[in-house]
């Protein structure tokens, strides 16, 4: 019997055929499938309503599209099913984006176009030179790894910090949790690349921020809460040298303005989540045809890949 894939996110004609070969699709952006909840095996999506996942009573599958998966409905997701996230399918454009924002605040080219903007020709602050510099980065899975390389590129010493420890090209060194205080210490760059768990929320606070070098760079591309966010606002005010740029955000959509309060420090950069596929068509497709991969190789009776650990979230 074939079973009943239901997709919360607008997939391509293209994926959706592509399931169609292996199961019975359903598309719930299309219609209405209060009839089927009862029936339906895999779920595609992210915000899928409570209400719906209660009623499947046959779900064996929720494929997040996303990489980052603390978002997801734990509390309505049964104990017995599968949840898989998208880690790996925006890892190019996310590292991509965090070196956009390294660069920025590394040769201060917020400011010194906000001068030239004015007329201005003033040749100061001057830029950090990365060669020889120590990068870390905090969180090594596919963005991190990723951002690790290309700051080897820059000729740059790599740090990393990772759940496990153990050592991956093309760090210098790597170190478990519990190296994390070693890394904000030495590092002149640090990339925040970490998932959102029960572990790794608020890591970054203000005891933390204090051990950074003074003139230190810190970009967030993970998480907002990675950063515990009156903290970071009570370190910008005490610490001018410091700089820190992020993609991600406490409040966002209508309550955006809100960040205000730390975008009005001149040594901040700030973009509105867009480093991945909310940024780029190309990459949202990307993102969409690998969940869609993975719902297959599943459906073929193979073994999904990022399979997640529901105790790191609920």
């Amino acid at each position: 019997m074939r079973k009943l894939v239901a997709s919360y996110v607008r997939l391509p004609e293209n994926l959706v055929d592509r399931l169609r070969k292996y199961a019975e699709v359903h598309l719930a952006y299309l219609e209405d499938i209060q009839h089927i909840l009862d029936k339906i095996n895999v779920v595609i999506g992210y915000d899928v309503p409570c209400e719906h996942l209660k009623r499947m009573e046959r779900l064996e599958m929720f494929q997040s599209y996303a990489a980052g998966v603390d978002g997801l409905p734990w509390d309505c997701i049964p104990g017995n099913v599968i949840v898989c996230s998208n880690a790996g399918a925006n890892a190019d454009a996310v590292a991509e984006h965090a070196w956009a924002l390294v660069l920025a605040l590394a040769k201060n080219l917020h400011i010194h176009f906000e001068r030239a903007s004015r007329g201005e020709y003033v040749q100061s602050p001057g830029s950090l030179f990365l060669k020889g510099r120590v990068l870390g980065v905090i969180g090594l899975g596919s963005i991190g790894l990723r951002v690790a390389e290309i700051g080897k590129a820059f000729g740059m010493k790599v740090y990393g910090v990772s759940r496990s420890g153990v050592h991956k090209p093309p760090c210098d060194f790597v170190g478990g949790p519990g190296s994390l205080d070693k890394v904000l210490e030495e590092s002149d760059v640090i990339v925040l690349a970490a998932p959102l768990t029960r572990e790794t929320r608020g890591m970054i606070d203000l005891r933390r921020l204090r051990k950074l070098k003074r003139d230190a760079i810190m970009v967030n591309v993970g998480r907002a809460e990675l950063v515990k966010r009156e903290d970071l606002l009570q370190y910008l005010e005490e610490n001018p040298g410091f700089r820190f740029a992020s993609d991600v955000w406490w409040n966002i959509k209508e309550d955006f303005r809100r960040e205000a309060e730390i975008l009005r420090y001149p040594n901040v950069v700030a973009t509105p989540w867009v480093a991945g596929g909310f940024g780029n068509r190309e990459v949202w497709e990307g993102m969409l045809e690998k969940a869609v991969e993975n719902v297959v190789e599943y459906l073929r009776g193979g073994r999904p890949r990022n399979v997640v650990n529901r105790s790191d979230y609920v």
